[in-house]
């Protein structure tokens, strides 16, 4: 078999560019054509994926600080697709729910999403599917920066 590591390097190193790239110029949605990072889209999907989240349970969810997914829920109620109300059984804790704008969005999403998986995957074979998949399970599982286990890059 050959060895097609430095271009499955390429490749990759390409798709993070073209991730870079899209994030730094965002994504035009809604009425009023307002521009989303990827973190607001992926907050999105994470509400709509349920009927509602409470914002800890997003934090929680993400891995990430509260401060970058308060910041980025808070531009999501601004641009009218998410609303955000205090719980009834604890003041303290607030409930996000997608609006009518932001689930027609969060759908739109999903249908991008599923035909570009669809175009990808649409030719390859059982076999090959199981290579994909395993692929991306060892760079999840490698990638994985939990329990205090974060790459340093100074080291």
């Amino acid at each position: 078999m050959a060895n097609y590591h430095k271009e499955i390097n390429k490749m990759i190193e390409r798709l993070v560019h073209r991730v870079l790239t899209y994030d730094r110029t965002g994504f035009k949605a809604g009425m009023k054509a307002e521009t989303l990072s990827l973190l607001d889209i992926y907050i999105l999907k994470k509400i709509g994926e349920v009927e509602s989240k409470k914002i800890y349970e997003l934090v929680n969810e993400m891995e990430m600080d509260r401060g970058i997914v308060a910041s980025s829920t808070n531009k999501l109620v601004s641009c009218g697709f998410v609303e955000k109300e205090k719980s009834q059984e604890d003041k303290r804790v607030f409930i996000l729910r997608l609006t009518e704008e932001g689930r027609h969005l969060w759908e739109k999403n999903q249908k991008v999403h599923s035909d570009l998986l669809n175009a990808v995957l649409g030719d390859v074979t059982l076999n090959e599917e199981k290579a994909i998949l395993k692929f991306l399970s060892k760079m999840n599982q490698r990638t994985l920066l939990r329990n205090g286990n974060e790459k340093n890059l100074s080291q």
